[in-house]
């Protein structure tokens, strides 16, 4: 019983006599730290001692506006500069993109977009990250290929009867999204360029 008192009694005194000398630091209260961020770095916070501290922090990617990026891009006056527009009048395109229809059958095209909410679906994929639409399109691009290869080695019977139509209309649908969807990604990579600010 005297030894257990004489060691409660040492452990008492050396806690008393660290806190008192500085052994114990107390932190420094750090940064709160924000979550769901595109980009990772490290944070050196100061502590009592003059130590450091680092932590792995997320800094969160600006949203991308629209109209802003095209007028930053610059688009308008490229478009201006280059001449297509010029070029494309005296070759006499939009006369024979006239004769062929072509205006009639956009404007009956437009309420599409309104129907399917293209323009929606478009402002949604501005939050996705450019390099994950790049893999979807990749995927979609593939799948004839990869089909045809099976299919030729054996691992997947060939199509016979009415299933052909079917396999063809598959096919050249995921191709067509695929290539649409990689176009979509290439304009939605370059909206979402980091400014200056963000990268350095």
């Amino acid at each position: 019983m005297a030894t257990a008192l004489c060691i409660a009694a040492a452990v008492t005194a050396f806690s008393g006599a660290s806190s008192a000398s500085g052994v114990v630091q107390r932190r420094a209260p750090l940064a709160a730290v924000s979550m769901g961020g595109n980009k990772k770095v490290y944070s050196f916070e100061g502590v009592d001692g003059g130590l450091l501290e680092a932590r792995e922090v997320s800094i969160t990617k600006p949203p991308v506006y629209l109209l802003t990026r095209l007028n930053e891009m610059k688009v308008a006056t490229g478009l201006a500069e280059s001449g297509l527009l010029s070029a494309a009048e005296e070759a006499g395109v939009f006369s024979k993109l006239e004769s062929a229809g072509a205006f009639s059958t956009a404007e009956k095209l437009l309420p599409l977009v309104e129907k399917f909410k293209l323009l929606s679906l478009f402002e949604e994929l501005l939050e996705v990250e450019a390099g994950l639409l790049f893999t979807a399109a990749n995927f979609l691009i593939v799948f004839t290929p990869v089909v045809l290869t099976l299919q030729i080695c054996g691992f997947v019977p060939f199509p016979q009867g009415p299933v052909i139509p079917v396999e063809a209309l598959a096919c050249l649908s995921t191709g067509a999204a695929g290539f649409a969807l990689f176009a979509t990604a290439f304009i939605i990579g370059n909206l979402q360029e980091e400014p200056a600010s963000f990268q350095q």
